[in-house]
């Protein structure tokens, strides 16, 4: 599999940060590499990334959330394209405007909240999820 590398300008990496709904940083750091994946059982898309500083392996799994699902009929590739495309887009808002690719996981519900860096105010996108490391 081939690993991307993701960098801003002089090679400035992009910055992560995940925190739980207490706001207690899980993970926080500068991206080295990362890579998606697709769960075939879930239709989850599943983002794999290391940091600089670590050579711990984190996997972040990302599926629809179900009012979603329950409002939108999709097939398992249509939920896989929605989910790589909005990763894309803030992946790639992260890299243009040196911007922090934010998230907040919520463990109870199985919920990961996505900061939606297209948007000016303060807005998540809500995905089914879990993270691993």
């Amino acid at each position: 599999m081939k690993k991307y590398v993701l960098s801003v300008g002089d090679r400035k990496p992009v910055h992560i940060e995940i925190m739980n709904v207490d706001n207690n940083v899980l993970v926080s750091g500068e991206l080295r590499t990362y890579r998606l994946d697709y769960d075939m059982e879930t239709s989850a898309v599943i983002l794999r990334f290391s940091l600089q500083e670590s050579d711990m392996i984190y996997s972040l799994q990302l599926g629809e959330a179900e009012d979603v699902l329950a409002t939108d009929f999709m097939t398992p590739q249509e939920i896989f394209f929605t989910i790589v495309g909005f990763l894309g887009e803030v992946i790639h808002s992260a890299k243009s405007f040196g911007r922090t690719l934010a998230m907040k996981l919520d463990n109870d519900a199985s919920r990961v909240y996505v900061k939606d860096l297209l948007q000016s105010n303060d807005s998540y996108r809500v995905f089914m999820g879990a993270l691993t490391y």
